[in-house]
């Protein structure tokens, strides 16, 4: 008998890079059945943070990168299907869309972060000598000349007239996003967006 940490257990990492995210891998749905939510969502985020930016982004751009990601393997038609290509074509027609097709800015697409914080500065902490290690990944961070702007993707099944309502559960979210991401990258922030795909509707907050 072992356990993760005794010096005799080995690990098997073989293939591990070659292997898709788990909530990808599923097979295609029983006929009838409903797909679940966040299988779109997360291909939703894949196809946006596959988009070839250096162009506008079109219907066929959009649609040939959906080709591409089914060739891979990376998503099942049943899932392709239900991305709606209409939102993402809308957010880029945004101004915070066209800050990232701006080539004098610096664009980061699914930005890793680990952020060490300060209890003190958590909110309803009481013990300021602890630290809070936060960690997250930035949908889309753009650095521009004025500092920089978080954006975050949302696939909640919203109204547009829900959108101010909800976006109040994500403000201190992308709070800590825009903080993490101005203290490792030594930048001032420029703006924080929330985009809600069903209604195609951005959010400043």
């Amino acid at each position: 008998m072992t356990h993760g940490n005794d010096e005799y257990m080995k690990f098997d990492y073989s293939g591990a890079l070659d292997r898709r995210p788990r909530t990808l891998m599923t097979s295609e749905p029983d006929s009838g059945e409903p797909l679940d939510g966040r299988f779109i969502g997360t291909a939703t985020h894949l196809v946006i943070s596959k988009l070839d930016l250096a162009g506008p982004v079109t219907k066929e751009a959009v649609e040939k990168t959906i080709e591409k990601l089914l060739a891979d393997g990376a998503i099942i038609p049943a899932v392709a299907e239900q991305i709606d290509t209409e939102s993402i074509m809308a957010f880029f027609e945004t101004e915070q869309g066209r800050l990232t097709l701006d080539s004098a800015n610096i664009v980061r697409r699914e930005w890793p972060f680990t952020f060490a914080l300060q209890a003190s500065g958590w909110e309803n902490s009481s013990v300021a000598e602890d630290t809070i290690v936060v960690q997250g990944i930035i949908d889309l961070l753009v650095r521009t000349a004025q500092g920089l702007v978080v954006i975050d993707f949302k696939t909640d099944r919203i109204t547009a007239e829900q959108t101010q309502e909800r976006a109040g559960l994500y403000r201190r979210q992308l709070e800590l996003y825009s903080r993490a991401a101005c203290a490792i990258l030594k930048d001032k922030p420029a703006g924080r967006w929330l985009y809600f795909l069903t209604p195609s509707v951005s959010v400043e907050v």
